[in-house]
C-alpha cells in the first residue's frame, strides 16, 4: 500500500469512528500528497470525502471549494465515473442546503437528481431493487426545500 492509500484508509477508519477531526487530518495529507501527482480522479474523490466530512463537522462553509474543485477534476478526466460525479453533484448540493444557498441547493439536487435517474441500472444490478436511492433523496431535498 502507497502512503497516499495509507492516508486515505486512516482516514476512512477515523471517519467511521466517529472521529472527524483526524480523518479531516489526514484526509488533508493525502490531498496535498495527490496534489502533487498526476491522478485528478484520485484528487477528485479525496476532494469530495474531505468536504462529506466537513459538512458533517458542521463546517459546510469550509468545504464550498472542496466541492468546487472536485467538480472540475472530474470533468477534466473523460471517463470518470457517472456515479463519482453524481455523487460529488449531491456533495455540492448538501454544502449548497448546509450554509442556506436554497437556490443553489435546488439546482445542484436537479443536477444530482437527473445524473442518478441515468445510472438506475447500476443501482437495480448493485442492490438488486429497482429503486433508486439517489433519485429518491434529491426528490424528498428537493420537495423539502420548496423546489418541484
Amino acid at each position: 500500500m502507497n502512503p497516499i492509500e495509507a492516508l486515505l484508509g486512516t482516514a476512512h477508519a477515523a471517519r467511521q469512528a466517529g472521529d472527524l477531526a483526524a480523518a479531516i487530518d489526514h484526509q488533508t495529507v493525502a490531498i496535498e500528497m495527490l496534489r502533487g501527482g498526476s491522478n485528478p480522479l484520485a484528487l477528485a474523490q479525496a476532494l469530495r470525502h474531505r468536504a462529506d466530512m466537513l459538512i458533517e463537522s458542521d463546517r459546510a462553509g469550509d468545504a464550498e471549494q472542496d466541492c468546487a474543485q472536485a467538480l472540475w477534476f472530474y470533468a477534466q478526466v473523460p471517463d470518470a465515473p457517472p456515479l463519482d460525479i453524481a455523487n460529488a453533484v449531491r456533495c455540492a448540493a448538501t454544502q449548497a442546503e448546509a450554509v442556506g444557498d436554497v437556490a443553489g441547493a435546488i439546482i445542484l439536487w436537479r443536477e444530482a437528481r437527473t445524473r442518478y435517474a441515468a445510472l438506475t441500472d447500476l443501482f437495480e444490478a448493485m442492490t438488486g431493487s429497482a429503486a433508486n436511492p439517489g433519485v429518491a433523496e434529491a426528490n424528498a431535498r428537493i420537495e423539502a426545500l420548496g423546489g418541484k
